[in-house]
């Protein structure tokens, strides 16, 4: 798994799905070759300042951000705490046919391969949409979203930084 490097591309690709104040995710053709997560949060009252983007970058922004924006990405990386997934995982099929109860959106964010990420916020009106792009993402049926073994063991010529991530 690498450590993930904010993409100023994912990004507008992002700001331009909330943009259009879609309730779903945009359709695969148009990500420009991103996973998209989609986060719908009812705050209108929330700053644009405050619903900006938040990704674990501290550097991106001296903004205090909105408890809305953690609870988006802390949604979405507790899917696999809460509905779980085989132990050696596999992204099987079966994954698209959980409902509500899938882990999608973890494993956009958790994918071995996935290097980059952008994201936006918007205000709707009645809510707030918060988009977060991966490049190249993840959730490919049949294929292992990391596999299971000692730490940094995939790292390219042993490239492991001090928080057990591949550096790149």
């Amino acid at each position: 798994m690498y450590r993930l490097k904010y993409d100023c591309n994912a990004e507008s690709y992002a700001q331009q799905a909330v943009n259009t104040c879609r309730k779903t995710e945009l359709p695969g053709h148009a990500l420009g070759g991103h996973k998209q997560n989609l986060f719908i949060f009812n705050n209108p009252r929330a700053s644009q300042q405050q619903a900006v983007l938040f990704v674990g970058f501290p550097k991106k922004t001296s903004v205090v951000i909105e408890d809305e924006i953690f609870k988006a990405i802390a949604t979405w990386w507790s899917q696999l705490a809460r509905f779980g997934m085989r132990s050696n995982m596999m992204f099987h099929q079966s994954e698209f046919k959980r409902g509500a109860r899938n882990v999608l959106n973890w494993a956009k964010m958790a994918w071995w391969s996935t290097q980059r990420v952008g994201c936006a916020a918007r205000n709707c009106g009645s809510y707030y949409a918060v988009s977060c792009m991966y490049s190249p993402g993840g959730a490919f049926v049949n294929e292992h979203v990391y596999r299971v073994g000692a730490v940094c063991s995939d790292c390219h010529g042993g490239q492991c930084d001090g928080q057990a991530l591949c550096r790149w």
